[in-house]
Protein backbone atom coordinates (compact mmCIF):
# COMPACT_ATOMS: atom_id res chain seq x y z
CA UNK A 1 0.00 0.00 0.00
CA UNK A 2 1.24 3.65 -0.58
CA UNK A 3 2.63 5.47 1.78
CA UNK A 4 -0.56 7.85 2.70
CA UNK A 5 -1.17 10.01 5.99
CA UNK A 6 -4.11 10.12 7.29
CA UNK A 7 -5.03 12.09 10.41
CA UNK A 8 -2.89 11.51 13.70
CA UNK A 9 -6.56 10.64 15.71
CA UNK A 10 -8.64 7.67 15.32
CA UNK A 11 -9.97 7.16 11.68
CA UNK A 12 -11.30 5.33 8.97
CA UNK A 13 -9.53 6.97 6.16
CA UNK A 14 -7.86 4.03 5.49
CA UNK A 15 -10.45 2.11 4.76
CA UNK A 16 -10.89 3.89 1.24
CA UNK A 17 -8.96 2.22 -1.37
CA UNK A 18 -6.61 5.14 -2.26
CA UNK A 19 -4.52 4.97 -5.43
CA UNK A 20 -1.31 7.34 -5.88
CA UNK A 21 -1.59 9.94 -8.55
CA UNK A 22 -0.64 8.65 -12.01
CA UNK A 23 -1.87 7.25 -15.03
CA UNK A 24 -2.89 4.25 -13.82
CA UNK A 25 -6.12 6.03 -11.88
CA UNK A 26 -7.36 7.36 -15.13
CA UNK A 27 -7.10 4.26 -17.15
CA UNK A 28 -9.01 2.56 -14.72
CA UNK A 29 -11.62 5.56 -15.13
CA UNK A 30 -11.69 5.49 -18.28
CA UNK A 31 -12.40 1.63 -18.54
CA UNK A 32 -14.56 1.00 -15.82
CA UNK A 33 -16.96 4.72 -16.36
CA UNK A 34 -15.71 5.69 -13.08
CA UNK A 35 -14.94 9.64 -11.93
CA UNK A 36 -11.70 9.94 -10.38
CA UNK A 37 -12.19 11.52 -6.94
CA UNK A 38 -9.49 13.41 -6.01
CA UNK A 39 -8.18 14.48 -2.30
CA UNK A 40 -5.05 16.92 -1.96
CA UNK A 41 -4.60 17.28 1.80
CA UNK A 42 -1.30 17.80 3.51
CA UNK A 43 0.29 16.51 6.41
CA UNK A 44 0.03 19.95 8.84
CA UNK A 45 -3.78 20.48 7.35
CA UNK A 46 -6.22 20.58 10.18
CA UNK A 47 -8.88 20.44 8.20
CA UNK A 48 -7.83 17.38 6.05
CA UNK A 49 -7.42 15.80 9.98
CA UNK A 50 -11.05 16.82 10.55
CA UNK A 51 -12.23 15.27 6.71
CA UNK A 52 -10.35 12.11 7.75
CA UNK A 53 -12.22 11.47 10.92
CA UNK A 54 -15.33 12.78 9.84
CA UNK A 55 -16.45 12.27 5.82
CA UNK A 56 -14.10 9.77 5.12
CA UNK A 57 -14.69 8.03 8.53
CA UNK A 58 -18.19 7.26 7.99
CA UNK A 59 -19.43 3.89 6.90
CA UNK A 60 -21.84 4.91 3.66
CA UNK A 61 -19.13 7.45 2.15
CA UNK A 62 -16.58 4.86 2.45
CA UNK A 63 -18.34 2.34 0.26
CA UNK A 64 -19.65 4.81 -2.39
CA UNK A 65 -16.58 5.40 -3.35
CA UNK A 66 -14.82 2.37 -3.13
CA UNK A 67 -18.09 1.13 -5.47
CA UNK A 68 -18.56 3.75 -7.40
CA UNK A 69 -15.13 5.96 -7.87
CA UNK A 70 -11.34 5.60 -8.47
CA UNK A 71 -10.17 8.00 -5.28
CA UNK A 72 -6.81 9.17 -5.51
CA UNK A 73 -5.07 10.97 -2.87
CA UNK A 74 -2.38 13.54 -3.63
CA UNK A 75 0.03 15.31 -0.51
CA UNK A 76 0.25 18.75 -1.56
CA UNK A 77 3.85 19.02 -0.09
CA UNK A 78 4.99 16.14 -2.46
CA UNK A 79 2.95 17.43 -5.28
CA UNK A 80 2.82 20.54 -5.84
CA UNK A 81 2.37 21.08 -9.39
CA UNK A 82 -0.96 18.54 -8.78
CA UNK A 83 -1.83 21.11 -5.89
CA UNK A 84 -0.98 24.03 -8.29
CA UNK A 85 -3.68 22.65 -11.30
CA UNK A 86 -6.37 21.08 -9.10
CA UNK A 87 -6.68 22.77 -5.91
CA UNK A 88 -10.17 24.43 -5.36
CA UNK A 89 -9.02 27.36 -2.77
CA UNK A 90 -7.54 25.79 0.16
CA UNK A 91 -6.89 22.26 1.84
CA UNK A 92 -8.73 19.69 1.78
CA UNK A 93 -9.33 20.43 -1.66
CA UNK A 94 -12.15 17.55 -2.81
CA UNK A 95 -12.11 17.25 -7.05
CA UNK A 96 -14.18 15.14 -9.08
CA UNK A 97 -12.64 14.35 -12.28
CA UNK A 98 -13.16 12.61 -15.34
CA UNK A 99 -11.03 10.30 -16.95
CA UNK A 100 -9.45 12.64 -18.94
CA UNK A 101 -8.47 14.94 -16.16
CA UNK A 102 -10.81 17.49 -16.07
CA UNK A 103 -13.19 18.50 -13.27
CA UNK A 104 -17.05 18.01 -13.02
CA UNK A 105 -17.10 19.42 -9.33
CA UNK A 106 -14.56 20.61 -7.00
CA UNK A 107 -14.45 22.04 -3.25
CA UNK A 108 -12.51 22.38 -0.11
CA UNK A 109 -13.98 20.67 3.32
CA UNK A 110 -17.15 18.61 2.53
CA UNK A 111 -19.37 17.18 5.92
CA UNK A 112 -20.36 13.29 5.63
CA UNK A 113 -24.23 13.89 4.79
CA UNK A 114 -22.85 16.75 1.80
CA UNK A 115 -20.48 14.85 0.69
CA UNK A 116 -22.74 11.58 0.29
CA UNK A 117 -25.47 13.37 -1.50
CA UNK A 118 -23.09 14.75 -3.80
CA UNK A 119 -21.28 11.74 -4.88
CA UNK A 120 -24.75 9.81 -4.87
CA UNK A 121 -25.88 12.95 -7.66
CA UNK A 122 -22.38 12.48 -9.46
CA UNK A 123 -22.80 7.99 -9.17
CA UNK A 124 -26.35 8.39 -10.66
CA UNK A 125 -25.29 10.86 -13.43
CA UNK A 126 -22.50 8.92 -14.54
CA UNK A 127 -24.26 5.52 -14.47
CA UNK A 128 -26.45 6.83 -17.97
CA UNK A 129 -24.35 6.31 -20.94
CA UNK A 130 -25.83 9.36 -22.92
CA UNK A 131 -24.34 11.72 -19.53
CA UNK A 132 -21.11 10.40 -20.59
CA UNK A 133 -21.05 10.74 -23.67
CA UNK A 134 -22.92 14.16 -23.66
CA UNK A 135 -19.79 15.27 -21.07
CA UNK A 136 -17.03 13.36 -23.05
CA UNK A 137 -17.97 16.36 -26.08
CA UNK A 138 -18.16 18.98 -23.88
CA UNK A 139 -14.55 17.75 -22.05
CA UNK A 140 -13.36 17.75 -26.16
CA UNK A 141 -14.76 20.93 -26.86
CA UNK A 142 -12.74 22.78 -23.55
CA UNK A 143 -9.18 20.91 -24.28
CA UNK A 144 -9.66 21.89 -28.23
CA UNK A 145 -10.11 25.55 -27.13
CA UNK A 146 -7.48 25.14 -24.78
CA UNK A 147 -5.33 23.83 -27.84
CA UNK A 148 -6.03 26.71 -29.95
CA UNK A 149 -4.52 29.82 -26.80
CA UNK A 150 -1.81 31.42 -29.25
CA UNK A 151 1.55 29.75 -27.26
CA UNK A 152 3.72 32.66 -28.12
CA UNK A 153 3.42 35.59 -25.31
CA UNK A 154 5.71 38.79 -26.09
CA UNK A 155 8.32 39.94 -23.71
CA UNK A 156 8.71 43.34 -24.01
CA UNK A 157 10.39 45.94 -21.60
CA UNK A 158 10.02 45.70 -17.67
CA UNK A 159 7.95 48.62 -16.47
CA UNK A 160 10.31 51.11 -14.92
CA UNK A 161 7.57 51.77 -11.91
CA UNK A 162 7.25 48.29 -10.95
CA UNK A 163 8.48 48.63 -7.57
CA UNK A 164 6.32 51.90 -6.73
CA UNK A 165 3.22 49.75 -7.94
CA UNK A 166 4.07 46.77 -6.03
CA UNK A 167 4.90 49.47 -2.98
CA UNK A 168 1.55 51.57 -3.68
CA UNK A 169 -0.53 48.14 -3.35
CA UNK A 170 1.39 47.02 -0.05
CA UNK A 171 0.80 50.48 1.24
CA UNK A 172 -2.97 50.27 0.44
CA UNK A 173 -3.54 46.62 2.23
CA UNK A 174 -0.90 47.90 4.83
CA UNK A 175 -3.09 47.72 8.06
CA UNK A 176 -2.00 50.59 10.67
CA UNK A 177 -3.15 49.20 13.66
CA UNK A 178 -1.73 45.89 13.82
CA UNK A 179 0.62 45.69 11.14
CA UNK A 180 0.04 42.93 8.03
CA UNK A 181 -1.75 43.29 5.20
CA UNK A 182 -5.43 43.18 4.94
CA UNK A 183 -8.30 43.19 7.51
CA UNK A 184 -8.76 39.62 7.71
CA UNK A 185 -7.10 36.72 8.36
CA UNK A 186 -3.27 37.09 7.96
CA UNK A 187 -0.71 35.07 6.49
CA UNK A 188 3.14 35.74 7.21
CA UNK A 189 3.69 36.83 3.06
CA UNK A 190 7.98 36.94 3.79
CA UNK A 191 7.92 38.38 0.13
CA UNK A 192 6.76 41.36 1.15
CA UNK A 193 8.29 41.63 4.25
CA UNK A 194 11.47 41.09 1.79
CA UNK A 195 10.68 43.48 -1.13
CA UNK A 196 10.08 46.27 1.51
CA UNK A 197 13.69 45.48 3.11
CA UNK A 198 14.97 45.33 -0.37
CA UNK A 199 12.73 48.96 -1.18
CA UNK A 200 14.39 50.21 1.96
CA UNK A 201 17.92 49.66 0.95
CA UNK A 202 17.80 51.33 -1.77
CA UNK A 203 15.94 54.41 -0.69
CA UNK A 204 16.38 54.80 3.20
CA UNK A 205 12.31 55.29 3.39
CA UNK A 206 10.41 55.44 6.58
CA UNK A 207 7.37 54.13 5.77
CA UNK A 208 9.08 50.81 4.06
CA UNK A 209 10.76 50.35 8.01
CA UNK A 210 7.72 51.41 9.28
CA UNK A 211 5.42 48.46 7.54
CA UNK A 212 8.09 45.98 8.51
CA UNK A 213 8.31 46.58 11.63
CA UNK A 214 5.33 46.88 12.45
CA UNK A 215 4.02 43.29 10.89
CA UNK A 216 6.94 41.88 12.25
CA UNK A 217 6.47 42.99 15.85
CA UNK A 218 2.71 41.93 15.44
CA UNK A 219 3.04 38.32 14.72
CA UNK A 220 6.18 37.97 16.81
CA UNK A 221 3.91 39.88 19.56
CA UNK A 222 0.95 38.35 19.43
CA UNK A 223 -0.30 34.97 18.96
CA UNK A 224 0.92 33.58 15.97
CA UNK A 225 4.44 33.28 17.57
CA UNK A 226 5.01 30.45 20.09
CA UNK A 227 6.73 31.72 23.17
CA UNK A 228 7.84 28.28 24.74
CA UNK A 229 8.86 26.16 21.60
CA UNK A 230 9.70 29.23 19.82
CA UNK A 231 8.80 29.45 16.01
CA UNK A 232 5.86 31.19 13.89
CA UNK A 233 2.70 29.22 13.77
CA UNK A 234 1.18 29.34 9.78
CA UNK A 235 -1.29 32.48 9.95
CA UNK A 236 -3.39 34.48 12.13
CA UNK A 237 -7.70 33.81 11.71
CA UNK A 238 -7.64 37.40 13.30
CA UNK A 239 -6.92 40.69 12.17
CA UNK A 240 -4.84 41.27 14.97
CA UNK A 241 -2.94 38.26 14.83
CA UNK A 242 -4.37 36.72 18.29
CA UNK A 243 -5.88 33.25 17.27
CA UNK A 244 -3.54 31.07 14.79
CA UNK A 245 -3.91 28.29 12.92
CA UNK A 246 -1.09 26.04 14.98
CA UNK A 247 0.63 24.53 12.00
CA UNK A 248 4.30 25.15 11.49
CA UNK A 249 5.72 25.82 8.31
CA UNK A 250 8.98 24.91 7.09
CA UNK A 251 8.11 26.85 4.05
CA UNK A 252 7.50 30.34 6.08
CA UNK A 253 9.94 29.50 8.93
CA UNK A 254 13.29 30.31 7.07
CA UNK A 255 12.07 33.26 5.45
CA UNK A 256 10.71 34.76 8.23
CA UNK A 257 13.85 34.00 10.11
CA UNK A 258 15.85 36.30 7.86
CA UNK A 259 13.14 38.92 7.66
CA UNK A 260 13.76 39.36 11.06
CA UNK A 261 17.66 39.35 11.11
CA UNK A 262 17.25 41.72 7.99
CA UNK A 263 15.24 43.90 10.15
CA UNK A 264 16.88 43.62 13.54
CA UNK A 265 20.24 44.97 11.83
CA UNK A 266 19.15 47.38 9.11
CA UNK A 267 16.63 49.41 12.24
CA UNK A 268 18.89 48.47 15.10
CA UNK A 269 15.87 46.55 16.24
CA UNK A 270 17.89 44.28 18.89
CA UNK A 271 14.16 42.49 19.72
CA UNK A 272 13.63 41.42 16.15
CA UNK A 273 17.36 39.57 16.04
CA UNK A 274 16.18 38.01 18.81
CA UNK A 275 13.51 36.22 17.81
CA UNK A 276 15.36 35.39 14.50
CA UNK A 277 17.82 33.43 16.94
CA UNK A 278 14.33 31.88 18.68
CA UNK A 279 13.26 30.56 15.53
CA UNK A 280 16.64 29.17 14.77
CA UNK A 281 15.98 27.32 17.96
CA UNK A 282 12.82 26.10 17.25
CA UNK A 283 14.18 24.60 13.73
CA UNK A 284 16.87 22.73 15.57
CA UNK A 285 15.08 21.38 18.74
CA UNK A 286 11.68 20.18 16.80
CA UNK A 287 12.48 20.18 13.20
CA UNK A 288 15.96 18.81 12.38
CA UNK A 289 16.13 15.51 11.04
CA UNK A 290 20.03 14.37 12.54
CA UNK A 291 20.07 11.99 10.72
CA UNK A 292 19.94 13.22 7.41
CA UNK A 293 21.36 16.76 8.11
CA UNK A 294 18.12 18.72 7.42
CA UNK A 295 15.10 20.14 8.73
CA UNK A 296 11.57 18.46 8.48
CA UNK A 297 8.44 19.72 6.39
CA UNK A 298 6.38 20.71 9.45
CA UNK A 299 4.62 20.11 12.37
CA UNK A 300 0.79 19.59 13.27
CA UNK A 301 -1.90 21.95 14.67
CA UNK A 302 -2.66 21.00 17.84
CA UNK A 303 -4.85 23.40 19.87
CA UNK A 304 -5.26 22.04 23.15
CA UNK A 305 -1.12 21.21 23.47
CA UNK A 306 -0.20 25.00 22.10
CA UNK A 307 -2.77 26.39 24.44
CA UNK A 308 -0.22 24.99 27.58
CA UNK A 309 2.80 27.00 29.13
CA UNK A 310 6.15 24.77 29.31
CA UNK A 311 4.98 22.23 31.98
CA UNK A 312 1.82 21.37 30.42
CA UNK A 313 3.63 20.49 27.42
CA UNK A 314 5.53 18.63 28.99
CA UNK A 315 3.10 15.74 29.92
CA UNK A 316 2.35 15.79 26.26
CA UNK A 317 3.21 14.04 23.01
CA UNK A 318 4.46 17.18 21.14
CA UNK A 319 2.30 17.36 17.50
CA UNK A 320 3.38 14.84 14.67
CA UNK A 321 6.63 16.36 12.88
CA UNK A 322 7.09 15.29 9.04
CA UNK A 323 10.45 14.05 8.79
CA UNK A 324 10.05 14.50 5.08
CA UNK A 325 12.66 16.60 3.73
CA UNK A 326 11.73 18.90 1.16
CA UNK A 327 13.88 20.37 -1.55
CA UNK A 328 13.34 23.97 -1.60
CA UNK A 329 11.95 24.58 1.50
CA UNK A 330 15.69 23.53 2.94
CA UNK A 331 17.04 25.80 0.18
CA UNK A 332 15.50 28.49 1.47
CA UNK A 333 16.00 27.84 5.32
CA UNK A 334 19.95 27.31 4.48
CA UNK A 335 20.24 30.18 2.57
CA UNK A 336 18.14 32.39 5.31
CA UNK A 337 20.94 30.59 8.07
CA UNK A 338 23.54 31.76 5.93
CA UNK A 339 22.78 35.63 5.19
CA UNK A 340 21.34 35.69 8.81
CA UNK A 341 24.84 34.89 10.90
CA UNK A 342 26.40 37.57 9.96
CA UNK A 343 23.59 40.26 11.11
CA UNK A 344 23.17 38.34 14.23
CA UNK A 345 26.46 38.46 15.35
CA UNK A 346 25.78 41.94 16.92
CA UNK A 347 23.18 40.12 19.95
CA UNK A 348 25.51 37.20 20.50
CA UNK A 349 25.05 34.73 17.15
CA UNK A 350 28.14 32.47 16.79
CA UNK A 351 28.57 33.49 12.93
CA UNK A 352 30.62 30.69 12.38
CA UNK A 353 27.77 28.04 13.50
CA UNK A 354 25.18 29.57 11.23
CA UNK A 355 27.33 29.03 8.64
CA UNK A 356 28.30 25.72 9.28
CA UNK A 357 24.49 24.75 9.98
CA UNK A 358 23.63 26.13 6.51
CA UNK A 359 26.42 24.60 4.98
CA UNK A 360 25.36 21.10 6.15
CA UNK A 361 22.02 21.24 5.06
CA UNK A 362 23.12 22.55 1.32
CA UNK A 363 25.68 19.55 1.19
CA UNK A 364 22.58 16.75 1.81
CA UNK A 365 20.49 18.55 -0.58
CA UNK A 366 23.06 17.88 -3.32
CA UNK A 367 24.15 14.33 -1.66
CA UNK A 368 20.71 13.18 -1.50
CA UNK A 369 18.33 14.99 -3.80
CA UNK A 370 20.22 16.09 -7.38
CA UNK A 371 20.36 13.47 -10.10
CA UNK A 372 21.48 13.70 -13.06
CA UNK A 373 21.83 17.96 -13.21
CA UNK A 374 18.30 18.52 -11.24
CA UNK A 375 17.08 18.56 -7.85
CA UNK A 376 14.31 16.16 -6.69
CA UNK A 377 11.69 17.27 -4.86
CA UNK A 378 11.56 15.39 -1.63
CA UNK A 379 13.51 12.38 0.09
CA UNK A 380 11.89 10.27 2.33
CA UNK A 381 14.41 7.29 2.28
CA UNK A 382 15.10 7.94 -1.51
CA UNK A 383 14.67 10.70 -3.63
CA UNK A 384 11.34 11.39 -5.82
CA UNK A 385 9.87 13.63 -7.89
CA UNK A 386 13.03 15.57 -10.32
CA UNK A 387 13.11 18.60 -12.00
CA UNK A 388 10.41 21.04 -10.11
CA UNK A 389 11.01 24.24 -10.88
CA UNK A 390 10.75 25.99 -7.45
CA UNK A 391 13.48 23.34 -6.18
CA UNK A 392 15.98 24.29 -9.02
CA UNK A 393 15.42 27.92 -8.13
CA UNK A 394 15.78 28.20 -4.15
CA UNK A 395 18.51 25.51 -4.63
CA UNK A 396 20.68 27.59 -7.25
CA UNK A 397 19.85 30.91 -4.62
CA UNK A 398 21.09 29.35 -1.93
CA UNK A 399 23.94 27.95 -3.11
CA UNK A 400 24.79 31.84 -4.30
CA UNK A 401 24.46 33.02 -0.75
CA UNK A 402 26.77 29.88 0.27
CA UNK A 403 29.29 31.59 -2.42
CA UNK A 404 29.00 34.91 -0.47
CA UNK A 405 29.80 33.77 2.87
CA UNK A 406 32.63 31.73 2.22
CA UNK A 407 34.11 32.70 -1.12
CA UNK A 408 34.65 29.07 -1.81
CA UNK A 409 34.13 28.68 -5.97
CA UNK A 410 32.36 25.48 -5.65
CA UNK A 411 28.94 26.81 -4.70
CA UNK A 412 29.60 29.08 -7.52
CA UNK A 413 29.87 26.12 -9.77
CA UNK A 414 26.85 24.29 -8.35
CA UNK A 415 24.87 27.23 -8.63
CA UNK A 416 25.56 27.37 -12.55
CA UNK A 417 25.20 23.81 -12.74
CA UNK A 418 21.15 24.21 -11.59
CA UNK A 419 20.96 26.83 -14.24
CA UNK A 420 22.22 25.28 -16.55
CA UNK A 421 20.51 21.84 -16.39
CA UNK A 422 16.92 24.02 -15.98
CA UNK A 423 17.31 25.19 -19.51
CA UNK A 424 15.17 21.76 -19.54
CA UNK A 425 12.33 24.06 -18.19
CA UNK A 426 12.80 26.67 -20.21
CA UNK A 427 10.01 27.52 -23.07
CA UNK A 428 11.14 30.10 -25.50
CA UNK A 429 7.77 30.19 -27.23
CA UNK A 430 6.07 30.83 -23.13
CA UNK A 431 9.05 33.40 -22.08
CA UNK A 432 9.46 31.78 -18.95
CA UNK A 433 10.04 28.83 -17.14
CA UNK A 434 7.66 25.28 -16.60
CA UNK A 435 6.97 24.28 -13.37
CA UNK A 436 7.45 20.72 -14.24
CA UNK A 437 9.97 18.41 -16.78
CA UNK A 438 8.16 17.68 -19.74
CA UNK A 439 7.31 13.75 -20.25
CA UNK A 440 6.87 10.90 -17.58
CA UNK A 441 4.12 11.08 -15.80
CA UNK A 442 1.57 14.07 -17.03
CA UNK A 443 -1.81 12.23 -15.86
CA UNK A 444 -4.76 14.60 -16.23
CA UNK A 445 -3.79 18.52 -16.51
CA UNK A 446 0.07 17.58 -16.06
CA UNK A 447 0.08 17.56 -19.67
CA UNK A 448 -0.70 21.45 -19.69
CA UNK A 449 2.65 23.63 -19.10
CA UNK A 450 2.19 26.15 -16.58
CA UNK A 451 4.61 29.02 -15.67
CA UNK A 452 4.44 29.91 -12.47
CA UNK A 453 4.56 33.85 -11.64
CA UNK A 454 6.81 33.47 -8.35
CA UNK A 455 8.87 30.50 -8.92
CA UNK A 456 9.71 32.67 -12.62
CA UNK A 457 10.28 35.79 -10.59
CA UNK A 458 12.72 34.44 -8.25
CA UNK A 459 14.13 32.79 -10.69
CA UNK A 460 14.61 36.37 -12.76
CA UNK A 461 16.47 37.56 -9.55
CA UNK A 462 18.48 33.91 -9.19
CA UNK A 463 19.64 34.55 -12.95
CA UNK A 464 20.62 38.19 -12.41
CA UNK A 465 23.05 37.71 -9.27
CA UNK A 466 24.33 34.92 -11.30
CA UNK A 467 25.23 37.09 -14.68
CA UNK A 468 26.77 39.75 -11.99
CA UNK A 469 28.99 37.63 -10.45
CA UNK A 470 30.05 35.61 -13.04
CA UNK A 471 30.37 37.84 -16.05
CA UNK A 472 27.95 35.83 -18.27
CA UNK A 473 25.51 38.30 -19.44
CA UNK A 474 23.39 35.18 -21.35
CA UNK A 475 21.62 35.09 -17.90
CA UNK A 476 21.17 38.78 -17.30
CA UNK A 477 19.42 38.75 -20.85
CA UNK A 478 17.22 35.55 -20.02
CA UNK A 479 15.91 37.13 -16.66
CA UNK A 480 14.81 40.18 -18.86
CA UNK A 481 13.11 38.35 -20.74
CA UNK A 482 11.35 36.51 -17.83
CA UNK A 483 10.53 39.73 -15.74
CA UNK A 484 9.38 41.53 -19.63
CA UNK A 485 6.95 38.43 -19.92
CA UNK A 486 4.73 39.94 -17.08
CA UNK A 487 5.24 43.36 -17.19
CA UNK A 488 1.33 44.09 -17.14
CA UNK A 489 0.23 40.81 -15.67
CA UNK A 490 2.08 41.24 -12.49
CA UNK A 491 -0.53 44.50 -11.28
CA UNK A 492 -3.43 41.80 -10.85
CA UNK A 493 -1.30 40.11 -8.25
CA UNK A 494 -1.25 43.25 -6.42
CA UNK A 495 0.48 42.56 -3.01
CA UNK A 496 1.49 38.81 -4.08
CA UNK A 497 3.56 40.30 -6.82
CA UNK A 498 5.77 41.09 -3.81
CA UNK A 499 8.61 38.67 -5.20
CA UNK A 500 8.58 39.80 -9.09
CA UNK A 501 8.99 43.71 -7.40
CA UNK A 502 12.27 42.43 -5.79
CA UNK A 503 13.49 41.29 -8.48
CA UNK A 504 12.69 44.17 -10.83
CA UNK A 505 14.63 46.33 -8.57
CA UNK A 506 17.47 44.19 -8.95
CA UNK A 507 16.88 44.66 -12.63
CA UNK A 508 16.15 48.76 -12.44
CA UNK A 509 18.26 49.54 -9.85
CA UNK A 510 21.27 46.62 -9.66
CA UNK A 511 22.98 46.46 -6.16
CA UNK A 512 26.25 47.46 -5.44
CA UNK A 513 29.05 45.54 -5.88
CA UNK A 514 31.96 44.15 -3.35
CA UNK A 515 34.17 42.81 -5.14
CA UNK A 516 37.14 40.94 -3.00
CA UNK A 517 39.67 39.67 -4.74
CA UNK A 518 41.90 37.23 -2.67
CA UNK A 519 42.32 33.94 -1.40
CA UNK A 520 38.95 32.58 1.21
CA UNK A 521 41.04 32.75 3.93
CA UNK A 522 42.91 36.21 3.19
CA UNK A 523 39.35 38.07 2.71
CA UNK A 524 37.05 36.73 5.30
CA UNK A 525 37.67 40.03 7.08
CA UNK A 526 36.68 41.97 4.33
CA UNK A 527 33.83 39.50 3.24
CA UNK A 528 32.31 39.20 6.75
CA UNK A 529 31.84 43.17 6.70
CA UNK A 530 29.94 43.12 3.48
CA UNK A 531 27.70 40.49 4.74
CA UNK A 532 27.35 42.78 7.91
CA UNK A 533 25.75 45.62 5.26
CA UNK A 534 22.20 46.33 5.18
CA UNK A 535 22.31 49.40 3.12
CA UNK A 536 22.74 50.03 0.18
CA UNK A 537 21.87 47.02 -1.53
CA UNK A 538 25.35 45.07 -1.89
CA UNK A 539 26.20 42.09 -3.83
CA UNK A 540 28.86 40.30 -2.05
CA UNK A 541 31.73 38.71 -4.79
CA UNK A 542 35.06 36.87 -3.85
CA UNK A 543 36.89 36.27 -6.28
CA UNK A 544 40.08 33.57 -5.84
CA UNK A 545 42.58 34.59 -8.55
CA UNK A 546 44.74 31.06 -7.74
CA UNK A 547 41.72 29.19 -9.09
CA UNK A 548 41.57 28.95 -12.51
CA UNK A 549 37.52 29.16 -12.97
CA UNK A 550 37.71 32.55 -10.83
CA UNK A 551 40.87 33.84 -12.63
CA UNK A 552 38.85 33.43 -15.76
CA UNK A 553 35.70 34.87 -13.95
CA UNK A 554 38.21 38.00 -12.96
CA UNK A 555 39.37 38.48 -16.30
CA UNK A 556 35.72 38.68 -17.64
CA UNK A 557 34.36 40.68 -15.31
CA UNK A 558 37.47 43.05 -15.54
CA UNK A 559 38.77 43.56 -12.21
CA UNK A 560 42.59 44.41 -11.72
CA UNK A 561 44.17 41.31 -9.24
CA UNK A 562 46.10 42.61 -6.39
CA UNK A 563 49.98 41.54 -5.87
CA UNK A 564 50.84 38.57 -4.32
CA UNK A 565 48.88 37.78 -1.00
CA UNK A 566 46.98 41.17 -0.89
CA UNK A 567 43.41 41.20 -0.95
CA UNK A 568 41.68 44.03 -1.91
CA UNK A 569 37.95 45.27 -1.94
CA UNK A 570 36.24 47.05 -4.98
CA UNK A 571 33.19 48.84 -4.06
CA UNK A 572 31.53 49.74 -7.39
CA UNK A 573 27.86 50.61 -8.75
CA UNK A 574 26.68 48.82 -12.01
CA UNK A 575 30.09 49.35 -14.31
CA UNK A 576 31.55 52.01 -12.49
CA UNK A 577 33.73 51.52 -9.11
CA UNK A 578 33.74 54.13 -6.47
CA UNK A 579 36.44 52.97 -4.20
CA UNK A 580 38.93 50.38 -4.09
CA UNK A 581 40.21 49.49 0.06
CA UNK A 582 42.64 46.95 1.63
CA UNK A 583 41.22 46.64 5.33
CA UNK A 584 38.17 46.51 6.80
CA UNK A 585 38.33 50.38 8.34
CA UNK A 586 38.44 51.99 4.43
CA UNK A 587 36.12 49.03 3.71
CA UNK A 588 33.14 50.71 6.12
CA UNK A 589 34.33 54.04 5.64
CA UNK A 590 33.37 54.12 1.89
CA UNK A 591 30.30 52.41 2.29
CA UNK A 592 29.16 55.02 4.32
CA UNK A 593 30.58 57.80 2.32
CA UNK A 594 28.19 56.39 -0.48
CA UNK A 595 24.89 55.68 1.78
Amino acid sequence: MADFHFSPRPNRASEIRWREWGEAPFVESAHEAKPVLLAISAVWCHWCHVMDETTYSTAAVIDLINERFVPVRVDNDRRPDVNARYNMGGWPTTAVLTADGEIVHGGTYIPPDAMHRLLSQIERFFAEPDNRLELAERVAEVQAERARRPKSVDSGPIDRNTAAHVFAALEERFDAEYGGFGDEQKFPQTGTLHFLLDRWARTRDERSETMVVKTLRGMAGGGMYDRVEGGFFRYSTTRDFSVPHFEKMLEDLGGLLLACARAGAAFGQPDLSTVAIDVRRYLDEHLWQARLEAYGGSQDADEIYYSLDAAGRGGLSAPYVDPTIYTSWNAETARALLLSGPLLGAVGADEAEWRRRGLTVLESLWSNLLQDGLMCRYFDGSAHLRGLLGDQVWSASAALAAHAVTGESIWLERAGGIITASDALFDPDEGGYRDRLAGGDEAGRLASAAIPFNDNALMAQTLIAFAALTGEEKWDQRARVLLGRFREEYRRYEVFAAGYGSAALDALEPRDAAVIVGSPQGASALRDAALRVTAPALRVNSIDPSVASDAARLERLGYVPPSEDAVVAYLCKEKACYARTYDVAAFNEALASRR
